[in-house]
């Protein structure tokens, strides 16, 4: 994964968790584990569709998280990705001391825990960059993905974070990712954001 797609991942996990305002970039690159510099630059896409507001006294909101979480699914790529059999990807996992699940898995635990929309898709596992892969024999059933550290650290559900999930299922081909990444957009977007802001107001 790029870095700025950290930094936008980071940004719409945030707002989907309530928190919008950010007093300056450093925070943000820290939250992302990137640099400042790529951080700055991750703004400028975003800032430009009005996604993002940066504030003349400094520090900057999100607007739009939607539209963020729309740059970092067309970003994202599943190439180089590792295809194995499920099999052997629980194997993996039962030897892996840190993983997060990712995929159809995923979306079903952010949307409450119950799989109540299709069956599952592609199996999608992240372990750290310093794991060995070179014994997982080929297959279909399951992607694994290296990650690194600070990334599996924010995960600490066992799950890849909302942003992630939607990203990955974007990516995904199948009828089932689509269908949990619709379940997942319906959860977060089918209420317009000044509809809420009213309903908090009120």
């Amino acid at each position: 994964m790029r870095e700025t797609d950290a930094v936008w991942r980071t940004l719409v996990d945030a707002a989907l968790a309530g928190r919008r305002q950010w007093k300056n970039a450093g925070d943000l690159a820290w939250e992302a584990g990137v640099g400042e510099k790529i951080t700055y630059k991750a703004l400028s896409r975003p800032a430009a569709i009005g996604a993002v507001t940066k504030h003349p006294g400094g520090g900057f909101s999100v607007s739009d998280p939607e539209r963020v979480l729309m740059l970092l699914a067309a970003a994202r790529t599943l190439a180089g990705t590792r295809g194995t059999g499920f099999a052997a990807a629980q194997d993996l996992v039962a030897r892996t001391p840190e993983y997060a699940i990712g995929g159809t898995r995923a979306a079903a635990h952010h949307l409450g825990g119950r799989n109540l929309i299709a069956n599952h898709g592609i199996a999608m596992v992240y372990v750290p960059f310093n794991t060995d892969l070179d014994g997982l024999p080929p297959g279909d059933d399951a992607l694994v993905i290296t990650v690194d550290q600070h990334t599996l650290a924010r995960w600490n559900d066992g799950f890849t974070s909302p942003a992630q999930t939607y990203a990955d299922l974007f990516a995904q081909p199948g009828w089932q990712a689509s269908e949990f990444r619709r379940a997942l957009w319906r959860e977060w977007f089918a209420i317009d954001d000044w509809a809420r802001a009213e309903e908090r107001v009120g």
